[in-house]
């Protein structure tokens, strides 16, 4: 549909908005409505993409699914739901809503319990425009796993088992917000695939870097030269990727895919090979984070790609 524009005043471009639309959203003179600015197009929407209306979802819990209930809810949750209702729940599954709910449903809270049956909804999320910010601090989240590891290897003394897995939690919550907002801008979709991939490395580069602390704390690794000098190349690593990303350099993500050579199929292999064993695991564990940032770059290159076409 094209509209024309008309000029209003010295320098005001205006454009009138379709009377279907405005009926079917109920729209009025004074109303408020959302513009988001989208590469080359504005949207126009009523509330954060979703014309006004709230997702509403009811999911029976039986024996079949109660242990995938957590599973379930975050499903929904990045699927753009508002309000979820549970039927069927018992006090142990009441329990696991409660967990999922503080730890990875940003902005959801259990509004209405009864026995056997549970509401959860969104009641102070923050809005899309929040979605860089949060991003970016998921980025630095892994940095802060980073740190934790390697004062820690230095010392040969793992005490922040619990701090790395919070930092890991913390994070899980803001990329399910971040695929939340994606989803519920279905028009931007098509776009945001390369986000949505980018997410998901994030991710899991930040759980490899969690198991790999945790196998540390667990096994009571001593301090090795050779791990120590790949757990400081995986830093730099990293910051190649952040840089990448963040400053739009696409040079970054040619210097991450040199490298590899010299620690996919070089140095983590050198110390998997002649390491004890409890090294040799750490090294495979390492070369895991460092697959993840490569091919996690990938994404980053589409994306840096898709802004110049624009």
């Amino acid at each position: 549909m094209k509209r024309k524009l008309v000029k209003q005043g010295a320098a005001t471009l205006m454009v009138s908005l379709p009377s279907f639309w405005v009926k079917k959203n109920g729209l009025a003179k004074g109303s408020v409505v959302d513009i988001e600015e989208q590469q080359t197009a504005l949207t126009i929407s009523t509330d954060n993409g979703t014309n006004g209306t709230k997702k509403e979802i009811t999911i029976e819990i039986s024996d079949e699914n109660r242990h995938d209930t957590s599973n379930m809810l975050t499903h929904l949750y990045r699927r753009g739901f508002d309000t979820i209702m549970l039927k069927g729940i018992d006090d142990q599954t009441l329990h696991e809503v409660r967990t999922a709910a503080a730890e990875l449903l940003l902005g959801f809270e259990i509004t209405e319990t009864t026995k056997g049956y549970c509401r959860i909804e969104n009641i102070s999320e923050p809005t899309g425009e929040k979605f860089d910010v949060l991003l970016r601090r998921c980025f630095l989240v892994i940095k802060e796993t980073q740190s934790l590891l390697n004062e820690d290897y230095k010392k040969s003394e793992f005490n922040h088992l619990d701090s790395v897995k919070e930092l890991r939690n913390q994070q899980d919550k803001l990329l399910l917000f971040c695929r939340r907002v994606i989803s519920k801008n279905p028009s931007n979709m098509k776009e945001s695939v390369l986000e949505w991939e980018l997410i998901t490395f994030i991710m899991h580069i930040e759980h490899a870097y969690y198991y790999l602390y945790k196998y540390c704390s667990e096994n009571k690794a001593g301090f090795s030269k050779e791990i120590f000098g790949l757990l400081h190349g995986l830093e730099e690593y990293f910051q190649l990727f952040y840089d990448a990303y963040f400053q739009k350099d696409i040079k970054k993500i040619h210097k991450i895919n040199q490298k590899k050579e010299i620690y996919h199929f070089g140095k983590c292999l050198e110390v998997m090979h002649s390491s004890t064993a409890h090294d040799g695991v750490i090294a495979a564990k390492v070369r895991e984070i460092f697959r993840w940032i490569q091919v996690g770059s990938s994404p980053i290159l589409g994306i840096l790609f898709q802004e110049k076409l624009h």
